[in-house]
Parts: structure tokens; sequence; C-alpha cells
């Protein structure tokens, strides 16, 4: 029988030793955690006393649940507390019948492929063949990262405010200028176990011009600066995108369903 008990004990060491066997599969589960634990609550599927499933609630209103068959994954979508305002569910890929059952009329549904790549499969640099200028971006650029993704992706971007931005020693921004015109950028957050390209955009004028992946693996070597896994998240139907992220190296290591209710 399974059991559904919330995470107490952030150094629950049955809770780590459990995320740390997969990083790349349990990212955000270890991310949230470290990094927003005022902000996540967890909940474990027990079976024996050994976990078999965890679903993390983000900011009340983001779950991703996971587990390893559907009786798991059911109970811990049941459990949620009806009083968390739950608007963004994320089940893998696998549990898609599954989700239709669950919510049968959702707001939105898109699949994401979770790409990984390790160190030792890194490209060397390469120059940028350009007449661009490429540095780091600070709190100041942050109505030109705006602008650039309300172009670059008006379907996720359109509404996106300068204020949901954080720069800090986790967050590293790099953009590509044509003068004064942010056209390409890139925003990476490094952790302890792993770190992720958050964002890449290139201005649409600017696109096929190999400014995506010159950048993305300028963020590759930043990265392993400080990790040996790197991942990025696509839409399963983005080509030019999972072209690109291909080429530096990213395989695809799990996918997801993201359902809005």
């Amino acid at each position: 029988m399974v059991e559904i008990i919330e995470l107490e004990d952030r150094e629950d060491k049955r809770f780590w030793d459990y995320v740390l066997r997969d990083v790349p599969y349990n990212f955000f589960f270890i991310l949230d955690l470290k990094q927003y634990p005022e902000e996540s609550r967890f909940f474990m599927a027990l079976e024996n006393d050994c976990i078999v499933g965890l679903c993390l609630i983000w900011k009340n209103h983001v779950a991703h649940v996971r587990g390893k068959n559907e009786d798991v994954v059911k109970t811990l979508f049941t459990a949620i507390p009806k009083e968390i305002p739950v608007k963004q569910i994320n089940f893998e890929y696998r549990y898609k019948a599954l989700l239709k059952t669950l919510i049968p009329n959702p707001k939105h549904e898109i699949s994401m492929h979770r790409m990984t790549l390790n160190k030792e499969k890194i490209l060397p640099r390469f120059p940028l063949d350009k007449p661009f200028t490429q540095r780091k971006l600070t709190e100041k650029d942050a109505p030109l990262i705006v602008k650039l993704l309300a172009k670059a992706a008006p379907k996720f971007w359109g509404n996106i405010k300068a204020s949901a931005f954080t720069f800090d020693e986790n967050n590293i921004y790099t953009g590509l200028f044509d003068g004064q015109k942010l056209i390409s950028y890139t925003l990476v957050w490094i952790g302890e176990d792993a770190a992720i390209i958050a964002t890449a955009a290139t201005h649409p004028k600017y696109q096929n011009q190999g400014l995506a992946t010159y950048l993305i693996n300028e963020s590759i070597h930043t990265m392993m600066n400080h990790t040996d896994i790197a991942i990025i998240h696509v839409v399963t139907d983005n080509e030019p995108a999972l072209k690109v992220y291909s080429k530096v190296g990213y395989e695809v290591y799990a996918t997801f369903v993201m359902v809005g209710i």
C-alpha cells in the first residue's frame, strides 16, 4: 500500500539518497529544495518505507508529479491538498494517457524534452565570425531582454516583465549585440549538482546565422566551470531548437507533459 507523507526535514537522508541517484531526472526537486525551500512543498510516496514517487509543489501553483507506475502517480496527484491553487501539472510523458483521465479538459498542454550534456562531451569553443559584440548582461539590461523575448517567442514571453529576472551569482546572462541592439541571449543558472540554460532566445531577423549555436556553446563552457551536468528544456516540436542543442552535444534524457488546469 502506498503512503503519502509531506517532507518535513530538509536534511532527510532518505529523500536526498533518492533524488541524487538521478540528478538530471530529479533536477527540480533538488533545485527547489535548495534554492526555494520556503516556496516549495514536497510529498513522498512510500511503499514499505521506500520512496516510490515524489510530488513537488512550487510557489503554490506548479506541481511536478513523478512515480514508478500509474498507481503511484495517481495517488500522488489525488493527494495534493485541495487548498493549494495548482494551475499547472507536470507529468512524465509515459503517463500521458493517465493524465487525460485525471485532467480531461486542460487549458493548455505542452510536451517538453529535458536534454542533458555531460562534461566529457562538450565541444571546444569556436569563434563568432560575425560583426557582433558579446558581453555579460546586468540588471540594467533587463528591459532589452524583455524586448528580445517578446520578439523571439511572444506566445511564451509576450507578457514577461523586467522584474521577473533575478541577477545574482547563480544566474549568468550573456548577450550578443548588433551595435546597441540585443539580438541573442542566454540565461544560465548554476547549481551545486547541475546547471541549466533557463532561457535562450534570438531575434527573428538574426536567426539561422549560427548565433544561438555559438552562444549556447559559450554558455555550456561557463556551466562546466562549475558542474559536470548541463540541462536544457525544449518543446518537443521545436525542430530548430532541437537541431541547435543536438549540434553542441545535448541529448534527450526525458520527456514531460505540462498541462494547465
